[in-house]
C-alpha cells in the first residue's frame, strides 16, 4: 500500500500518524528482537516470508464487509481460507452483538492545530454511540496502537467537533498467522495523547537536528 501524503492548508507537507509514533522505537525494537528469535529457532531466514500470513486475509475480508464487497478468495491456498473463514465468522457474531454500524471508513484528516494527518480505519456507531476503530494484526495489543488510536480520535474531534466520539476506542485484531479475531474496548488514555504530542514535537526537532548536519 501507497503511503499517504498529507498536506496542510498552505499546501505543505505534514508528517502523518504513523511516521511520527515510529519514534516509540523501544518497543519495536523488543519485537524485532523477538521474531528475529523465533526465525532462528524456526530454522527460518529472517527474510523468509511466514508460511501463512492469515490475519492479512482476514482483515481483507472485514474491509470488504465493511463496504459492502464479496472478497475474491479464489488466489489464496485453501488451507488459508478455513483458517481465515473462522475468524471472520467470529467479527460476524461480535458485530451482530454490537449492533456495529460503519459511518466513515478509511477516511484521511489533517490536524491544522498540530500539523499531522492520518487516515481512520473506521468511524462506527457500536451499540448506539459514535465510536472510532482501528484494525490490527498481530501477537498482541501495543503501548504505540494506543498512541496511534488516540491521535486518529483527536484529528475526527478538530474536524467534526459537532460529533463527539462517544463510544470511546476500539481496536479490532486478528492474528497474523492463526486464526483468531478479538475485540479490545478502552475509555479515555490522557497520557497517550500527551505522549503522541511528544512525538510530535520531537519530530520537528530532529528535523531541525538533521539540517545542522
Amino acid at each position: 500500500m501507497p503511503t499517504q501524503k498529507y498536506e496542510n492548508e498552505k499546501g505543505e507537507r505534514i508528517p502523518g500518524v504513523t511516521t511520527v509514533e515510529r519514534q516509540w522505537g523501544g518497543e519495536k525494537l523488543g519485537r524485532l528482537m523477538g521474531w528475529a528469535w523465533k526465525k532462528g529457532q524456526a530454522g527460518q531466514g529472517l527474510w523468509e516470508k511466514p508460511e501463512a500470513e492469515i490475519g492479512t486475509l482476514v482483515h481483507l475480508m472485514i474491509d470488504d464487509d465493511i463496504k459492502g464487497r464479496k472478497t475474491d478468495l479464489s488466489k489464496y491456498p485453501m488451507e488459508h481460507v478455513v483458517l481465515a473463514q473462522k475468524a471472520f465468522e467470529n467479527y460476524g457474531k461480535w458485530k451482530k452483538q454490537h449492533d456495529f454500524k460503519p459511518v466513515e471508513t478509511e477516511l484521511a484528516l489533517v490536524s491544522e492545530k498540530h500539523q499531522y494527518g492520518g487516515t481512520i480505519d473506521c468511524i462506527a456507531e457500536i451499540d448506539g454511540l459514535l465510536s472510532i476503530c482501528d484494525w490490527k494484526s498481530g501477537a498482541d495489543i501495543y503501548e504505540s496502537h494506543l498512541i496511534q488510536i488516540v491521535a486518529y480520535a483527536k484529528l475526527w474531534e478538530e474536524n467534526f467537533p459537532d460529533h463527539p466520539l462517544k463510544g470511546g476506542y476500539h481496536i479490532l485484531r486478528t492474528g497474523k498467522e492463526i486464526a483468531m479475531f478479538s475485540h479490545n474496548w478502552y475509555g479515555e488514555f490522557p497520557r497517550a495523547w500527551e505522549a503522541f504530542l511528544c512525538l510530535r514535537q520531537l519530530y520537528d526537532l530532529g528535523k531541525q537536528i538533521k539540517k545542522l548536519k
